[in-house]
Formats: C-alpha cells, structure tokens, sequence
C-alpha cells in the first residue's frame, strides 16, 4: 500500500498535527492564537511517498501508511501520490483496515461518508459511531429556500427523504449542468451542491390523491416536516398543520412542522413572496453593501438562505428537544427577513438608541480601507485602531519596512494614540497610500504567508480554486470527493461543517437522482411502517425535558468563555429559551467588544467598561463572574464550575488556551464524561492555519464571501458586517443542540469543533461544486441572476433627505414578466423581441435595466412594493437602518424587543428569525454588568462562604 497519501487533494502533502506551543492564556484572542504546523513557518508539510507518521493533537503517533480505510459503511479510497486529484471518494468495499488504527482519541478520522456497500442505494448510518440524529426523519418538501437546512439535519444523521414536484425540483434544471454523457434538466450543479446525503422521492401533492395519501402515510412515520416557499403553500393544498397532525397514529410523539418564508407566517407582510435579492434587501443588509456611486449590491450566492438555513435547523432540534416533556410538537416558523437583520451584527439596535446615517462605503469599514489591490488579486485587512489590532499594525509596518517601503515617519508612528475616525482626511489619505503602495507589490499567496508567520490580521479574498487548494481545509480533511455515475463525476463537496469527538457528523453521500429511492421507501410502508418515537433517556445528568415558563431550555447550564461576537451570538440562542448562561469576565482583561467605546480621554471614567452597546445588545438574559483566569485559583474556580455544574460548556479562544489551563476536552472528559462542550473559533482546533490570527472580515475574505460580492467591474467587496460571525454561530447553537439530544438518548458527552471559516465554505457549497465538476471558477455579478430577468435593484423617488429610494425586483419566469409589463402600463419597450422571452432578457439585461429604472424612479418604493406584490411580481423595498424601525412586518413579529440599562439607558434587542409556536422564548433582561453576577454564583452554586469571596477580592482573583 505504500505511496499513498491521506487524501489531501490537489497538493501531495502529509499533514502535520502537531500541537504548537505558544504564548500563555493572557495572549487569548477570538479566533486567533500561536502559530504552529510547517505551513505556518512559511513552508509545506512533508510530501508523503509511502508510509509517514504524524502526531494528534496531544503528541501520539499515528500511522498513516494506508491506502483504503472502512469507515462504518463507507470506503474512503486515498489517492495515489502523483496520481489523479486526492480526496476522500465512495468506492465499492475494499479490503477494510480498522479505523481504530488511524483514529487519535480526539478526532476520529470520520469524514462521514455513508452509503450500502451492496444493493439499495439509500444512505445510512455509519456503523462507527452513532449519527447525533440517527432516530429521527425529516420530509423535505422545501424549494432553495430550505435545501440547507434539510442537508444540515441529513449530515447530523436524519433520514431526510427529498419529496419532490413532478419533474423535479425547480433547481434541478436551472443552469450551470453538470457536464457528462447526460447534459440537461436534472443535473444543475446548484442542486447536487445543496442536496447531498438525502433521499428523493416524486409525489403531486396539489393534483393527486394516491399521492397526497402516500405522503400522509410517510407523515404517520416522520419527526419533522420541512416546508420552505411562500407562506400559505401547504394551507392551500389542505395539508396544514392540523391536517398534517390528524395523520399521525395514536402513539406518535408528535409532529414538528418547521416552515421557512420570505417574511413568517403571520403579519402584513406574510402573503409578499421574496426569494434572496428580495429578503436581503428587506433584511437590512443591502443597504449598506455596495459602493455609494451605484446600486445597494448582495451576494452573488443566497446569503439569505444560508442564514435561514442552519437557524430553521436549530428550531427543529429545540422543538425536538421539547417533544417529549410536552408531549407533542410543534410549529417552527422561519422569517428570511428577520435572519437577515443577524448580518448587521447589532446595526439595528444600535441605530434605535442612536440615530444615525449609515452610507454605503464600498469597499471601506467605517473611515479606512479594508479590501486592497495587490499584484494578482485582493486581501483583506483592516487599517483600524483599538488595542486588539495594536500588534498586527506594528507587524505590517516592520514587515513593510523589510521591503524598505516604509518611510521614517511610517515607522515613527504611535499606534497607541491611533483613531482614524478621528484624523484628518489628508492624514489618513497618506497613510492609506503607503499600505497600497506595498500591497500592491505582493500577490496575494505572499502577503497570505508572511501574515501567518508574522500574525498579521490580512487575509486573501479567495475564489473557488483557492479554497479548494487552501492547506488548511486539506488537512482537516473538510472536502469529500463523492461520486455520480449517472454522470461520469467524481465531484469535491463540502463535508461537514463542525467536527466532532465521536464522529457521527459529516457528508453521507451524493445528491439523490431524480425519484431514486421512491421504490425502496414504498417498500419500507409495505413491510414494516416506521414508527416515529422518543429513544429511552440514558443521560444520568439534570438534563431537562420539560418546558420550562422561561422556554424549552429551563433548566440547561451553560458556562460561556471566550470574548467577541460569534461566541455570544450561539449563546444567545440558548439563552433566549431559557438556558442559564454565566458568562466568565475580568477587568483586567476585558472582552474587546467592552472596549469598542474607550479612548485614551475617557478610560478612566466610571462605568465605562458599561457603555459598549454591542456587548450588552448581544448578551442578553446572561450573567457574568469576573475572575481573573491569569492565575490558578482563578482557574480553579472554573473547573469547579463545569466539574459541578454545567452541562455545556462554549469556548471561542484560541487554540491551545483552553488546554494551557488545563480546561481541555480530554482532561475535562475524565470528570465528565457527559459533557458538551463546543468551541468555534476562525479555523478550527486543528490543522498547520489553527492559529492565524483573524476576525470576522479575514474569515469572509477566505470563505469566498468578498469574491461573490461586488461588481464585475469593480473590487471584490463582501456583504456589509462580518458574514462568518453572524453564520457560524447559527452552526454551533445548532450542532450544541444535537449533541444534546444525543446526550439525552446515550449518556453520551460530545466536543465539537466549529471553524467560522469552514461554516462559510459549507454554505457557499457551489461555488466548490462548479469548479470541481467543470472548472468554473464563480465571479461576482452585481445584483444579476443566471436564470431571471429582470433581477436587480433600482432606484425610486427620493425621499425628504433627496437621496435615492431603492427597490429590489426580481422575475423568475414569463408569467410574472406580463404582470411586471401590465403594472407598467404594458410600454412599447417591453414588448420589443430584446425583452419578450427570458433569454432575449438575460442577453439585453443592461437595457433591460436602464429601462426599468426610468419606470422605478417615477415612484414611491413603499406603495410600488406594495403594488407590484399585489400584483404577483416579487419586490421589496432596500430597508435602511432607519427603515427597519418602522417596518411593519418586523413590528407585527415584534422583532425589537426594548428593555432599559443601568448605564445605557433604553436598547432594543432582537429576537431572532424562528418562532417556536409553544416555546417563543424570553428577551427580559439586558447583557450583563461585568462580574455583576459574581458574587450570588460563587456563594450559592460553589457554596463559597462570606470570608472566602472577600479573600478572592482581595487577591485579585474575582475582579
């Protein structure tokens, strides 16, 4: 078997897991660390020629001289060193080798892959490791707007069964195809991009019977429906939820019914339909993407539902989570539009309490530039101040200086004192010139290597190429190689988008062909009908099951340590359904978003570590302990807290922190054994990258995030916020909530593994598709869709400030074209062969929108949305953050929920984008003072008496 590597892709390298030692728990960081591996010392791992050895995470050996590894189910072939591209692929059985050989006890090398080794094609479970969802099924009768959330739930294990339309799902047919012997309808790569591991079946809900009486059979066997369109769909077919629940058999645990739409199921908005342009722009984030000279810009990939998707994931596990102490299920309803607010990262809470206008900056943050030309593409980098970015400014400008383009009084500079908001124009402007200036001598592989040597906060804007050669997602092992035979296609995908310590999370095989499982499901009705039913409870913990006043989670403690933004957000969930969450703080050592307000003229005012809005508008309902984690009885404390009382811990330092102070999974895991634990920081626990320093803009910069978004003409940009902070923690509240489910059925603890990094790739799945199924690597393009025309955002009437009102308004087939054309006043133009048929529409789309334009801005945006919505057409108005207050949908939902500060006064918090309809959860008190907690946690959960907390005082330990 010699000369084989471990399926690390386009580069023939043997990874090294080395852990790095670095610098002590005072150096902790969001997302970022010490540098380790040989990539980060600016050279590659070992090319593998025959059997190598690489250590795990704690220093063990382990052999990988192998070339086919059994993984459950699965055959993970390794590619041939200099043979055709390596990675993970799904073989017919092999002569199998243990799995035991290879695995560290940290990671099981389980990439997840799952299908029979003979006969049905249906995907299974791995017989390695329990799948988190393996008791559970889920029908899939979502459009696009879904497909993400249902493979979610398919890669934690549920059979989820595809119901599909006569002919397919719509995307199926829509272009680019998968080329092959078979080129045409059935093939789109945006379908096998987002549909893996799941199972299809044809049924005409709406026309026929037989088949509507099929689906109510599978419903009597299923967990969870899926639904995703405009709201009322499954109303209209007679198939809402109280029919769905008068299907199910006596003994049925009951039926969660999770529905994703444009604006909810309820509110004025809730008949408006409105696929990713539409609700981006009503969601707020539009607004502020894009460059001030033209349109407001998205994404060129649905942003919108890649956040919909793993939060309507997240309602269906909590919903699960409480079926068995209420004894049925329950509604999920999912509002694209309020999941977008999340992107603004606090944007709309801040503006209530402070009003103020918000241009667009294109490709600036704030008052610097954070998108910069360099010799072959773009880099991400901030030119901003504060103390967190203190050391990565010097390092640029040494590192600059090396080159001799630094002048003396570059050198010279004291970044101490540094404010750009604060400088003049001119001053800026020339500091700005000599970080282009050298920027632009560099490509963008070698700024990328010299910032991970010398941790500096700048990141490549990378395409699908580049992600696929990144070596950091290689030897993690993230893309699997899944083959179509149908099409004469292995194709790279996306694997999974958390790792975790006992596998049973990842891929499980190909996008299903049309219909393809249809026979072996009716077989499985015929012989042996599934029973839905809750698996025996086997966790000797407090873990509740019965709802609680507060929400579904009363009862489940959580221990939060880490500082920033995605850390908090995937807590917050847990939080806003009643999970008591303790957040551990120091003074000495504040969490940075605490120190967003301070400046060298008011750090020592009282209460200033309180008047930073975004911490307390993300952490709501928490407590805080101040303990200084910079000494041992400090950390002490801490282990007793998770040794004595949590069940889940959440962590979003660096790697390698959590283990200097010996709060490590393995060593936590010999006290208890059934803990959860997660930690979610930019590039995952492991890997040569684990340790590059970044925060969300470098992790949407390598994501692929400011590739799609822009104007072909123009530089790459990125949806407005960082879109990695307000995705992944969507992934961690969600894969926290499998795990304990899993808990719950086995007794069984889990660490997961989240990279912010890799939850973007995994959302922006086609991109990889496309390349590795053709070569194509995806560009920007603007506002315009592949398959509809008109699709674009136009201007409207200014309003009293004279500035544009802007309109998004898409049309996706010829039927909503003749009633855009009739609520036009069905004009000559519209009716010439340049704009008759969609082709002829997708061929002339800049006269197409020069000429709509000139219509749009004759008119009002609000009473046009309403009009055209009227009148079937999708459009919606580009809300700003002033808009927002005063959106009605969002204020029939009662998104904003107003609660008063001690400091701060009045704020508006968020409620985020799913509605429990028996669980809505508690926003009803704001975030936490620093260690305003402490004292009632160290005497009542720790029983420390009187004396003893005035000691810690005293030694500085609870400060």
């Amino acid at each position: 078997m010699a000369g084989f590597e471990l399926a690390r892709g386009h580069k023939n390298v043997c990874t090294r897991f080395g852990q790095s030692k670095g610098n002590g728990p005072a150096d902790a960081a969001p997302a970022s660390g010490d540098q380790g591996g040989a990539l980060a010392q600016g050279k590659q791992g070992r090319t593998g020629h025959g059997p190598s050895r690489a250590s795990d995470d704690y220093g063990r050996s382990v052999n990988f001289a192998f070339g086919v590894v059994q993984t459950g189910d699965v055959i993970v072939r390794m590619a041939p060193v200099g043979g055709r591209r390596a990675g993970p692929s799904i073989d017919p059985p092999l002569s199998p080798i243990s799995l035991s050989t290879l695995a560290s006890p940290y990671w099981p090398l389980d990439n997840g892959l799952s299908q029979p080794r003979s006969g049905s094609s249906r995907p299974r479970a791995t017989a390695k490791a329990s799948r988190l969802l393996s008791n559970y099924r889920v029908l899939d009768l979502s459009d696009e707007r879904g497909h993400l959330a249902g493979r979610i739930l398919a890669d934690l294990g549920a059979d989820v069964i595809k119901i599909e339309p006569p002919g397919g799902d719509p995307l199926r047919a829509r272009p680019p195809h998968a080329p092959g012997p078979v080129p045409g309808s059935g093939t789109g790569l945006g379908w096998l991009a987002g549909n893996p591991g799941k199972r299809s079946m044809v049924l005409d809900l709406a026309d026929s019977p037989v088949d509507r009486g099929t689906f109510l059979e599978l419903v009597a066997t299923a967990d969870v429906v899926l639904e995703a369109g405009r709201a009322g769909r499954l109303d209209a077919m007679g198939l809402d939820y109280p029919a769905l629940c008068a299907a199910l058999p006596e003994n049925h645990p009951g039926l969660v019914l999770c529905s994703i739409s444009p604006f909810g199921q309820t509110g004025p908005y809730r008949a408006f339909d409105g696929h990713d342009l539409v609700c981006v722009a009503m969601g707020g984030n539009a607004s502020l993407t894009g460059d001030p000279d033209r349109a407001p810009v998205v994404c060129s990939l649905p942003t919108a539902y890649m956040h919909a998707g793993p939060e309507a994931a997240l309602g269906i596990l909590l919903a699960l989570w409480a079926r068995p102490g209420r004894g049925t299920g329950q509604q999920v309803d999912v509002s694209l539009q309020e999941c977008q607010l999340a992107t603004l990262m606090t944007g709309a809470g801040q503006f209530a309490r402070e009003p103020t206008s918000r241009p667009r900056t294109g490709a600036r943050t704030g008052a610097t530039r954070e998108i910069w030309r360099c010799l072959d593409g773009w880099v991400s980098y901030g030119l901003r101040g504060g103390p967190a970015r203190l050391p990565n400014l010097k390092a640029t400008v040494a590192y600059m200086a090396e080159a001799g383009m630094a002048p003396d009084w570059l050198q010279a500079f004291d970044w101490s004192v540094y404010n750009p908001a604060a400088m003049a124009p001119a001053d800026l402007q020339r500091l700005e010139a000599c970080f282009g200036a050298f920027f632009a001598t560099r490509s963008m592989a070698e700024l990328y290597a010299e910032a991970l040597v010398r941790r500096i906060l700048l990141a490549p804007c990378n395409d699908a190429r580049e992600i696929l050669e990144q070596s950091q997602l290689r030897a993690r092992d993230f893309f699997a190689e899944v083959a179509y035979p149908a099409l004469g296609l292995s194709i790279e995908q996306p694997a999974f988008f958390a790792r975790t310590s006992g596998g049973g999370l990842g891929l499980r095989g190909p996008a299903p062909e049309l219909g393809a499982h249809a026979e072996e499901i009716r077989e499985e009705l015929r012989r042996s009908p599934r029973r839905a039913q809750e698996a025996g409870a086997k966790s000797g913990g407090p873990l509740p099951g019965a709802p609680g006043e507060t929400g579904c989670l009363e009862g489940l403690r959580v221990l939060e340590l880490g500082s920033g933004a995605a850390g908090p957000v995937a807590t917050g969930y847990l939080a806003q359904q009643g999970a008591r969450v303790i957040r551990i703080e120091s003074s000495r050592r504040p969490d940075f978003l605490r120190l967003l307000h301070v400046t060298p003229d008011n750090r020592d005012e009282p209460d200033i570590l309180e008047r930073a809005p975004m911490f307390v508008l993300l952490n709501p309902g928490k407590e805080s302990l101040a303990i200084d984690m910079t000494k041992p009885e400090g950390v002490a404390l801490v282990r007793r807290l998770i040794d004595e009382w949590a069940d889940v811990v959440a962590e979003n330092f660096a790697p390698g922190v959590m283990e200097r102070w010996g709060l490590d999974y393995p060593r936590l895991r010999e006290q208890r054994p059934d803990l959860v634990m997660v930690s979610g920081c930019l590039f995952g626990q492991t890997g040569p990258q684990r340790s590059y320093p970044g925060f969300g803009g470098q992790g949407a910069a390598l994501a692929g995030f400011n590739h799609m978004t822009g104007w072909p003409d123009r530089e790459a940009l990125g949806p407005y916020g960082t879109i990695t902070d307000s995705l992944s923690p969507r992934f961690v509240a969600t894969a926290v909530m499998a795990a304990l489910i899993h808990l719950r059925r086995t007794g069984e603890g889990q660490f997961i593994d989240v990279s912010q990094i890799e939850t973007g790739v995994y959302c922006l799945a086609e991109m990889v598709v496309r390349y590795s199924a053709g070569g194509e690597v995806m560009a920007r393009a603007g506002n315009r869709s592949v398959d509809s025309a008109p699709h674009g955002i136009y201007p409207c009437r200014p309003g009293p400030s004279a500035s544009p009102n802007w309109i998004a308004l898409a049309v996706h087939d010829e039927a909503q074209w003749q009633r855009l054309v009739d609520c036009m006043g069905n004009p000559a133009w519209a009716r010439t062969s340049d704009f008759a048929r969609l082709e002829s529409r997708l061929k002339n789309q800049e006269a197409l929108d020069a000429a709509l334009g000139n219509w749009t801005r004759e008119h009002e945006a609000e009473a046009l949305m309403e009009r055209l919505q009227n009148a079937g057409v999708e459009a919606g108005v580009v809300r700003d953050l002033a808009g927002l207050q005063k959106d009605p949908q969002l204020a029939a939902r009662e998104h904003f929920v107003r609660l008063g500060h001690r400091v701060l006064g009045e704020l508006a918090f968020e409620r985020s984008g799913s509605r429990l309809s028996a669980d809505p959860g508690r926003l009803d008190r704001p975030g936490p003072g620093l260690g305003e907690h402490s004292h009632g946690i160290l005497s009542g959960i720790l029983g420390l008496s009187e004396k003893r907390i005035a000691e810690l005082v005293a030694d500085g330990i609870n400060v």
